[in-house]
């Protein structure tokens, strides 16, 4: 099926314009040669594309497929542009990463502060997100690069996951916190503690209510809920409450000896996290140094 990019931009606007006639008009074109392009790709499609009425022009599940496609197309095109602009300045990039709390409140800055030792004219974005909100941008060309849990769901044929690391979650508390120095602990052991959780919705949130669901155990009553990960750390490495993190994720605060981890008894499942990024698409020469770091640092930490 050989489709006219030049006639997806204009299912594009009639999407966001809602009728053939504002759609017209944003275009500059005419309204009979919107509806003749139109009439044109639905012979090139065989199918009906949009659903004309009293409320306007909708998309039919065709049309919304070819909306999506559009949309990133436009989203290329612009990513195009912007990198055009930025190699006009001696800039490298534009790049465009996303992650969940944990990794853009802790992986992510190592990479990016390692890119910018050896680069410092480099154009970066951070964007933190849930699982799927990432991973409409990704789909969509908003982002180059997501890390994030892998696992949890089923992997998209659209998607290519880069494994990076596994990170087991442990109780955390402060350097000189009673607890540290402690080689395990039990949920039950810690029922009059304060605790320093993320807030409900989020899909880390979600597995620790079920740890204390399946040991039989009530959900914590003195609570604290804080985002982001980075504030959230910052309490406990002020109080004497304890959390739940990945271990992973406290490598810094660690060796710093400002945060403890201590072995949970209870059984909580790993959680794989990886790099994610458009099957078959090729980066530009900052986000596969970003990819390198990436697992060059996965690598370094296996070692250790």
């Amino acid at each position: 099926m050989d489709l006219d990019p030049r006639l997806l931009r204009y299912i594009l606007a009639i999407d966001r314009a809602g009728s053939f006639l504002k759609a017209a008009e944003a275009l500059h074109i005419s309204q009979p040669a919107l509806s003749v392009s139109v009439a044109r790709l639905e012979d090139v499609t065989q199918m009906q594309l949009v659903d004309r009425g009293r409320h306007g022009a909708i998309m039919t599940e065709a049309g919304k497929i070819l909306v999506r496609h559009a949309e990133s197309i436009e989203a290329i095109l612009h990513l195009a542009g912007r990198e055009l602009e930025a190699s006009g300045r001696g800039v490298e990039g534009p790049l465009h990463v996303g992650g969940t709390p944990l990794a853009t409140g802790s992986f992510v800055p190592l990479v990016v502060g390692r890119i910018l030792e050896e680069n410092g004219s480099a154009a970066i974005e951070v964007i933190e997100g849930t699982d799927e909100q990432l991973m409409e941008r990704l789909l969509t060309h908003k982002l180059d690069l997501v890390i994030s849990n892998v696992g949890q769901r089923p992997a998209s044929e659209r998607v290519e996951e880069i494994p990076l690391f596994t990170a087991r979650s442990v109780i955390v508390v402060r350097a000189g916190h009673p607890l540290e120095g402690r080689q395990q602990v039990c949920l039950a052991e810690l029922a009059d503690s304060t605790w320093v959780m993320p807030p409900r919705g989020g899909a880390f949130r979600k597995q620790l209510e079920a740890l204390f669901t399946t040991n039989g155990l009530p959900f914590p009553v003195r609570l604290v809920e804080a985002a982001p990960f980075s504030v959230l750390k910052a309490i406990v490495e002020r109080s004497d409450g304890v959390s739940i993190l990945s271990d992973e994720f406290l490598r810094e605060e660690i060796r710093r000896g400002v945060l403890a981890a201590i072995p949970l008894r209870e059984h909580i499942a790993a959680r794989q996290f990886a790099l994610q990024k458009i099957a078959g698409r090729q980066l530009n020469s900052l986000g596969q140094r970003f990819v390198d770091i990436s697992m060059e640092m996965t690598s370094a930490w296996q070692t250790m």
